[in-house]
């Protein structure tokens, strides 16, 4: 990313944090003194970077991982009451290292809708009176950047934990929340700097390693 690229990035970033939606070209043009075809030049890279997702032939935001521009079933409260749409269950997880803060998730079980609700804190979850949800990736890591849109809407999910009881313990891409937590850290901590990079793929294969996380599907 040139100057120009970093500045966009940022921009975006802040006003969905500040707004809880997503700007557009025109207003991040104005905000960071480019002109307007140079604006979209950076939005086109960034989208190409995976910083963003833009809406196909388009400028216009849909994604600014872990922010969406669209209503979500993934709710992220802050301490603050601003509420937020996180692209998936992943992305409501994530919202707690970006921000560096206590947050509240308010989703549902992709199985059996029931309320999936829980907080984060000093770097670890906290049930609402029962059992935390599991997390699942139901896409093989390799696939995830194929259709991002896709991937998170419809793959990355909760299961509340009766659903979670109920099924294998050894369900392909089914992870605890304090996992997610994990691999979330190189990706979404400090995505709020200016000077913020998206980790290398070997940075991301030690994290699952790490965390066990090691076969086919885990295989980027």
């Amino acid at each position: 990313m040139d100057a120009t690229d970093r500045t966009v990035r940022k921009f975006v970033f802040d006003y969905f944090l500040e707004h809880a939606y997503a700007p557009s070209a025109p207003e991040i043009s104005a905000g960071v003194g480019a002109d307007l075809d140079r604006t979209k030049q950076a939005l086109r890279a960034l989208d190409e970077a995976h910083h963003l997702k833009l809406l196909e032939g388009t400028t216009r935001i849909l994604m600014a991982f872990p922010f969406s521009a669209l209503a979500t079933p993934y709710v992220v409260v802050r301490s603050n009451g601003r509420r937020y749409f996180a692209n998936c269950a992943w992305d409501s997880v994530a919202f707690h290292p970006m921000l560096g803060e206590a947050i509240r998730v308010e989703s549902y079980c992709d199985r059996c809708a029931r309320p999936v609700r829980f907080g984060l804190d000093i770097g670890r979850p906290r049930a609402d009176g029962g059992d935390l949800p599991s997390v699942v990736l139901g896409l093989p890591a390799s696939e995830w950047w194929k259709d991002i849109t896709r991937t998170c809407a419809n793959t990355m999910v909760f299961w509340g934990p009766e659903e979670s009881a109920a099924s294998s313990s050894s369900e392909p891409g089914r992870l605890t929340v304090d996992q997610v937590l994990a691999m979330s850290l190189p990706i979404y901590a400090g995505k709020m700097r200016l000077e913020y990079e998206r980790p290398p793929p070997e940075v991301l294969r030690a994290t699952f390693s790490g965390l066990g996380l090691t076969g086919a599907h885990w295989r980027l």
